[in-house]
């Protein structure tokens, strides 16, 4: 009788043991996909705020960036996607809001209209009262993804946010 009961004790080390490894690489994928969906629309949005049509014009197309970029990155977001590349990330179901994720902190919230969970924000460092910080005038984003762990009973209570930054566009006066 003690050696079952030792062997009982043995085999529920173990598989606590593989749940903890199943854990983190569950965790890691999970993280791996928020930090690649980060990158990717900060990519989009310094993409289309860094070519403008007019070099003069820096300040209207950093402004404009997310809503350019907008549309490629929803189109990557997509299961499918466009050529089936797309990463098919979590979209906002049920009665659950784009806002709820997204806290009005951090800056102007610009990706209110998206179908996916991410946020992004838009800083403007410029000087609105008498123009004493014209030489530091830029706008930046902000950008919070999601790392969730899709496990039945504990995938909605885990939501981890991952965040990140894109360059500062400045006008050049030159």
């Amino acid at each position: 009788m003690k050696e079952s009961i030792s062997n009982a004790m043995l085999f529920y080390i173990i598989i606590t043991f593989v749940v903890i490894l199943i854990m983190f690489f569950v965790g890691s994928l999970s993280y791996s996909k928020a930090y690649k969906v980060k990158n990717k629309i900060i990519e989009e949005i310094e993409k289309e705020a860094e070519l403008p049509s007019n070099p003069i014009d820096t300040y209207t197309a950093a402004t404009q960036a997310y809503d350019n970029a907008a549309e490629n990155i929803e189109t990557w977001l997509a299961a499918g996607g466009e050529n089936g590349t797309g990463i098919g990330y979590r979209p906002i179901t049920g009665l659950a809001s784009h806002r709820d994720n997204c806290n009005s902190d951090k800056g102007t919230l610009v990706s209110g209209s998206s179908k996916y969970q991410y946020c992004v924000y838009k800083i403007d460092t410029c000087d609105k009262g008498n123009g004493t910080n014209k030489e530091r005038c830029g706008v930046y984003y902000r950008v919070t993804t999601f790392m969730f762990f899709d496990i039945p009973v504990i995938g909605e209570l885990l939501k981890i946010p991952v965040n990140g930054e894109t360059i500062t566009f400045t006008q050049i006066d030159s």
